[in-house]
């Protein structure tokens, strides 16, 4: 426990820079595919001259608005040129927005107009949610979001309407999720409500597969968060909660998992725990088989990323377990254990045995994507099937054991040991990116620390008690080479 706990604060001291570039990437491609996507909404977005401009919105996954209305009941009448545009998953801040109720819209208005922005929701989705609740955030040129005020209720026709200040995006949200998460005391408008009894964004978002016959609704709430798993059926109910209950929570949820007994899935449509949304839907915790395996898992979604067991994390540890006749068929970040796994250090006595199909980009036997990872008397008999191709013994746990295997090492930097114990490294006329100090223990990434700047560090302070155990600790450079982090100086070795 102590060993994690100081895993776990030096985490909070400094961002893993590995983690922080796989990261920023991911989000540069999403700002990219949004941007894209709102241009093309713009150039078709519907135009026109009259006091009012509205649209019905008809997303699946976020029902509880069904109708958007601009109208302008000021001495001009005339909204000009106008457009509402829904921008769920467009506008990835917005849509991710704690209590969002329903789709943000985009308004664009003529300057002169000074319009009202009418919200027609659909009782029936709020999942509880109480009318007096409702509010409509508006998003500042800062980036941040800030209730409009002096809303209009009206529960009879089912609309919530306020005059608007300027274009831009829009949003009804709830009162008591928003507000609480930023500390402040709305208990008046607390309510009580049984999340299981609705439909859950995952369930509109996603293909659940066998998980929501299997899954006992009542028995995953008794239990969370600490399972003790010996069917398939109880199983599918940590699936069930992971991915559609505990994102209700406003912090985030770690759960325990412990296998009793080998499940056999022989027959049921399995999918991932833990998914990419709009909200926090990640897996969080720990998986230990106890020695037990998992048979016959089948997770069929062509195309779709991160698929594997665990579908999304950013902090898993799992131990001694293993996947018999296991196979999954995906897009990206695909693996039989992870898909995408970020901040996890080490996962130890894990063996799979199984088919990984059509998958592409980042694929590995055990992970897809990981951020650094140190895998701990970990085997894998998996063969990757791609179309029109002879079947390929996969050979690497993950896609950056793959990219660091035939990646060469390139010593560019120089770095010497002085007599107190710190670490002078030489420097370089050239630029590299992400230049990192590596700090490892056994194999396992203690530190990440950015290197650019400091041409002097001691380690000795993260090393003591470490070195205090028996234990090898070690440091290097390290630099992004544009997909993984891989060495650029000798190794200096504390014993």
């Amino acid at each position: 426990m102590a060993f994690l706990l100081r895993l776990f604060l030096m985490f909070l001291v400094t961002t893993t820079i590995s983690t922080g570039a796989y990261l920023r990437r991911a989000r540069d491609a999403r700002d990219e595919m949004r941007k894209r996507e709102i241009e093309k909404q713009t150039e078709i977005g519907a135009r026109t001259k009259s006091p009012e401009y509205g649209i019905d919105v008809v997303n699946r996954k976020k029902p509880e608005v069904e109708h958007v209305l601009l109208k302008d009941e000021g001495p001009n009448g005339d909204v000009g040129a106008a457009s509402v545009r829904d921008v769920f998953e467009i506008e990835y801040m917005a849509s991710g927005v704690v209590g969002l109720v329903g789709v943000p819209v985009r308004v664009d208005y003529d300057e002169n107009a000074k319009p009202t922005l009418t919200f027609y929701y659909n009782k029936d989705a709020l999942r509880g949610i109480p009318e007096r609740n409702l509010i409509i955030l508006h998003e500042s040129v800062n980036g941040t979001y800030d209730q409009v005020g002096q809303e209009t209720l009206d529960q009879a026709a089912h609309t919530l309407s306020v005059a608007i200040p300027e274009p831009g995006i829009y949003m009804m949200a709830d009162r008591y999720q928003w507000y609480s998460a930023w500390g402040i005391d709305v208990s008046e408008y607390a309510y009580d409500v049984d999340p299981t009894a609705y439909v859950s964004d995952w369930e509109r978002s996603c293909d659940t597969g066998s998980i929501m016959e299997l899954a006992d609704k009542k028995w995953a709430m008794e239990n969370a968060p600490v399972f003790h798993v010996s069917t398939p059926e109880q199983l599918a109910s940590v699936v069930y909660y992971n991915n559609a209950i505990a994102n209700y929570a406003t912090e985030p949820v770690s759960l325990e998992i412990y296998l009793e007994d080998d499940i056999d899935l022989d027959g049921y449509k399995w999918v991932p725990m833990g998914w990419m949304g709009a909200q926090d839907n990640r897996f969080n915790g720990v998986v230990d088989g106890r020695g037990h395996a998992i048979l016959n898992m089948s997770i069929d979604v062509p195309n779709q990323s991160h698929c594997a067991f665990i579908g999304y994390s950013t902090g898993v540890v799992v131990r001694d377990l293993e996947f018999k006749n296991a196979y999954v068929k995906g897009g990206s970040y695909t693996g039989i254990v992870g898909g995408e796994i970020y901040i996890s250090r080490e996962w130890e006595n894990i063996v799979v045995e199984g088919v990984i199909e059509d998958a592409y980009g980042e694929v590995g036997s055990i992970i897809g994507r990981e951020g650094y990872l140190h895998f701990k008397d970990c085997a894998a008999n998996v063969i990757l099937r791609r179309s029109g191709r002879e079947d390929q013994e996969m050979e690497y746990f993950s896609h950056r054991q793959e990219v660091l295997a035939n990646t060469p090492v390139v010593e560019k930097f120089l770095l010497t040991k002085e007599k107190d114990g710190s670490i002078t490294r030489s420097t370089l006329d050239e630029d590299v990116w992400n230049l990192t100090w590596h700090l490892d223990v056994e194999g396992v990434e203690i530190l990440g620390r950015g290197a650019e700047n400091e041409t002097n560090f001691d380690p000795s302070g993260f090393f003591k008690e470490y070195l205090d155990e028996g234990k090898e600790c070690k440091i290097w450079l390290e630099a992004y080479s544009g997909e993984v982090y891989v060495r650029v100086s000798n190794v200096i070795e504390y014993r």
